[in-house]
């Protein structure tokens, strides 16, 4: 959600509803920053300096989120992945004899589980 759609909700008294923290974070300190202001514990100018602050922050804050976010989605895809490809692997070492064949074979999906937790050729 958009800063200028928090500060809409706040000046329109709007309950939060489906806010995640850094959002309710923002949305209560506008309203502390409001609060201040009519109550003429700040002048105009401190409360709008105070809400560019608390505007910088939670931008900042947002952006590190959907980084971390976006970081934790890519590894979760990682291990699914390499999962995948152990359990296939697992499935043919379960057999005791070794050919040639299944050597190759073998290999083939080592390589590929390396290929994927590096990302790219070995």
């Amino acid at each position: 959600m958009q800063a200028e759609q928090i500060i809409r909700d706040v000046t329109q008294n709007k309950e939060i509803l489906d806010y995640n923290l850094l959002e309710i974070k923002l949305y209560l300190v506008i309203k502390q920053i409001l609060k201040m202001y009519f109550n003429n514990q700040i002048s105009k100018e401190e409360a709008n300096k105070y809400k560019q602050i608390a505007i910088k922050k939670y931008e900042d804050e947002y952006k590190q989120y959907n980084f971390e976010r976006e970081m934790f989605q890519e590894h979760i895809k990682n291990i699914r992945d390499t999962e995948m490809q152990r359990i296939k692997l697992r499935k043919i070492l379960k057999d005791d004899e070794v050919t040639e064949e299944r050597l190759c074979e073998i290999i083939s999906t080592c390589m590929e589980i390396i290929n994927t937790v590096f990302k790219g050729e070995f």
